[in-house]
């Protein structure tokens, strides 16, 4: 089996809690899902199945990552409640979303099928999108760094003062293709 397999089912009797029960439009949305991620050709990103602290949704999700950074860039989610979806990029640690399309939220209503379908599409393109680590230096090292979106100039995560109306980042690298 392949080791990075997308939408694995946490463990939750690892942390002492109660096993997951999934019902059967669950359990044909993570089958769908996967198949569907299953056809994906760009580079692995951790991925998860859980519930919220709430366990009124079944939860998938994926990070962006900057490995060379061990730094987690962003996480996306869906929240599935059967016959409708909610999903978005997260904004805390309980997984609640930002519900604001600018930063990809969505509702959706349908079959466990056609939800897992378009919720795997909006992953795909979420995941294929190239992310860069833009660098300010500063007696050459870097005094600022804002992780982006490439195709969008959308920040992920900023770290120190970048420059608003000041010179151009000197180095940008990429941290995803």
């Amino acid at each position: 089996m392949d080791d990075n397999a997308w939408f694995k089912v946490e463990d939750p009797e690892e942390y002492g809690e109660d096993p997951l029960d999934f019902d059967e439009a669950e359990l044909t949305f993570l089958a769908a899902l996967r198949t569907r991620a299953a056809t994906w050709r760009m580079p692995w990103a951790p991925s998860g199945v859980s519930r919220p602290e709430d366990d009124s949704s079944l939860l998938v999700w994926v990070s962006l990552l900057d490995e060379e950074r061990s730094l987690i860039l962003g996480e996306w989610a869906v929240h599935f409640y059967g016959a409708r979806v909610r999903a978005g990029k997260v904004s805390d640690q309980l997984f609640n979303l930002h519900e604001s399309p600018e930063r990809g939220y969505f509702k959706a209503s349908g079959t466990a099928v056609e939800l897992a379908l378009r919720c795997a599409d909006w992953f795909e393109r979420l995941l294929r999108r190239p992310v860069v680590r833009a660098e300010w230096l500063s007696a050459s090292k870097a005094s600022a760094t804002r992780w982006e979106f490439a195709d969008t100039g959308e920040a992920l995560v900023i770290s120190r003062d970048v420059p608003t109306d000041g010179p151009p980042p000197a180095h940008r690298f990429p941290v995803r293709p």
